[in-house]
C-alpha cells in the first residue's frame, strides 16, 4: 500500500539529508517530459520534484521562487491571448538568462539555475510548456514551499 504523504519513499516524509540540501539530479531530462504514451513522466510530479525542491535550500526565497514561476504563468496567459506560438516559447526559453542574472548577483542558488537551465532547453514545443514544464514546475514549487515555509507566515 502506498504513503502519499511522502512523494520520495513509502516510509513518510524525510529530509533525506538531515537538513542539508540534497544534490540536484543532473541529466533527470535526458529522457524528456513524456513517456511512451505521451503523458508527463509522474516522477516529473512527485519524486523528482521534491529532490529538486530540496536542492535548492534555504539559499532561495518562497518569493524568488514564485516570481520565476509567475513568469512562466505570465508567459502562457499571454500565450493564450494571443495565439503566438513562437513569442511564448521564446519568452518561455528567456527564463534562462533572467535566472543566469539572478545568479550571477547572488541572489539565487546554482542548483536553481540549473533546474531553469535543464528546463528551458528541454523546450521545443508547446506541449513541453503546457503539459511537461508547467506542471513540473507546479509540483516543485508547491515542495519547495512545504520544505521551506515562508519565513513569515500569514496571520
Amino acid at each position: 500500500m502506498k504513503n502519499y504523504n511522502n512523494p520520495r519513499s513509502p516510509g513518510g516524509r524525510s529530509s533525506g539529508s538531515h537538513g542539508r540540501p540534497t544534490r540536484y539530479p543532473k541529466g533527470y531530462l535526458d529522457k524528456g517530459y513524456f513517456d511512451e504514451d505521451g503523458y508527463i513522466r509522474q516522477e516529473l510530479l512527485r519524486e523528482t520534484a521534491w529532490t529538486i525542491a530540496e536542492s535548492f535550500g534555504r539559499g532561495l526565497s518562497n518569493s524568488q521562487l514564485r516570481r520565476f514561476y509567475g513568469h512562466v504563468k505570465t508567459a502562457e496567459k499571454s500565450f493564450l491571448y494571443s495565439g503566438d506560438e513562437k513569442k511564448f516559447i521564446n519568452d518561455i526559453i528567456s527564463l534562462d538568462h533572467f535566472v543566469a542574472e539572478a545568479k550571477g548577483k547572488g541572489n539565487v542558488p546554482e542548483q536553481f539555475y540549473e533546474f531553469v537551465h535543464d528546463n528551458t532547453s528541454a523546450v521545443r514545443t508547446i506541449k513541453d510548456i503546457r503539459k511537461g514544464l508547467l506542471p513540473h514546475f507546479q509540483a516543485v514549487v508547491a515542495y519547495f514551499t512545504y520544505k521551506y515555509p515562508s519565513k513569515y507566515p500569514r496571520s
